[in-house]
């Protein structure tokens, strides 16, 4: 008698939405034919029973080419951990930032290693290099900004076995630095305005708490440092609250997020993950407009909540899960509305 199905063996990572995304099938569809064929024990249900070995597939579908489809390297169940190895990667970065009366563009490369283990914990070090302004930012005040951003380079940092940022480890060295930074530059740049940015930066370096405030709004390190090696559970997504410094004067915006991960390699063998966002911040518009950090306006039918979106792409290497590629935009829709685009590229190892 002709068989009337096709059986393929099920392996670890194996998950009714895994299958079904590579059979282009709904979990509906694999479950209810599966089911035709299987005895009571082997039922699907929304989720494969645990002594599940062998799933019933139609016999249009290809088994060999299904069975050999690269897979993510996941730890246990649908956990992605990060694997780096001590090589320096180089990236290059390019950073839009607009609203309705302005826009400008950064363009630098990043050197990255990760130099330690500490127990469940990584320590990075990261070095900007090949700094590119925008025309329009060529100004005695900006170059002064971009020398005293130097203090930090090297900056060394722990970063969570999620990718978070937790720490900055080398306080002691930036120290050093800015004691002989700040006479070069007291002797190059005069001013009272000068002088009281001087003052500024001071107070904010020597403070690691408040340093590690303001470096941690960065926008290239919140992007890169962001909480991609966790479990996905088998549906291959997760959700949760995420905060996002979109303006830099005041406190993250709060964003609620989709994180999926395709459970299958792409056709040029990455881990590729997709994140979209919107906006669940309790500020209103008059909030924003005054620099607030917590809500005071009450909201109004002319000061609503403001939409925001917050999208990234990142595509992986498939040993090591390290970033390749990472692409974000993230906006704010205000009177005069703020949005970053950012992308950083893998161009050197």
């Amino acid at each position: 008698m002709k068989t009337k199905y096709n059986t393929y063996n099920l392996k670890e990572n194996d998950t009714l939405i895994s299958i079904s995304k590579e059979l282009n099938k709904t979990p509906i569809e694999v479950a209810g034919f599966h089911n035709i064929f299987a005895d009571e024990d082997n039922y699907i249900g929304t989720t494969f029973p645990n002594n599940l070995k062998e799933l019933y597939v139609p016999l249009s579908i290809n088994i060999k080419e299904l069975e050999n489809t690269p897979k993510v390297n996941f730890d246990y169940d649908s956990h992605l951990s990060l694997k780096p190895s001590k090589q320096s990667l180089l990236y290059q970065v390019e950073k839009e930032i607009s609203s309705k009366s302005n826009s400008y563009t950064l363009r630098f490369k990043t050197e990255i290693k990760c130099i330690n283990k500490s127990g469940v914990n990584l320590l990075f070090e990261i070095n900007k290099l090949d700094r590119k302004k925008d025309s329009s930012l060529d100004t005695i005040l900006y170059n002064l900004l971009e020398e005293l951003d130097q203090v930090f380079y090297p900056l060394q940092l722990l970063i969570s076995e999620k990718g978070e940022l937790i720490e900055i480890t080398n306080h002691q060295e930036i120290l050093k630095n800015w004691s002989t930074l700040k006479i070069e530059l007291q002797e190059k740049y005069e001013g009272e305005v000068i002088e009281n940015y001087i003052k500024y930066y001071e107070k904010k370096i020597s403070d690691k708490i408040v340093l590690e405030k303001m470096l941690f709004k960065e926008t290239f390190i919140n992007t890169y440092f962001y909480k991609l090696y966790t479990n996905y559970t088998s549906t291959h997504f997760i959700e949760f609250n995420y905060s996002f410094p979109l303006i830099s004067k005041i406190k993250n915006i709060d964003f609620v997020v989709k994180q999926s991960i395709n459970p299958f390699l792409s056709d040029d063998n990455k881990v590729e993950i997709e994140i979209s966002g919107k906006s669940i911040d309790k500020r209103t518009q008059l909030d924003f407009e005054s620099n607030l950090d917590e809500p005071f306006f009450i909201e109004t039918q002319s000061n609503s909540f403001v939409e925001g979106n917050f999208d990234a792409n990142y595509v992986l290497n498939p040993k090591t899960h390290s970033i390749e590629k990472a692409f974000l935009n993230c906006d704010l829709q205000l009177e005069n509305p703020k949005k970053i685009k950012l992308s950083i590229i893998l161009i050197e190892m």
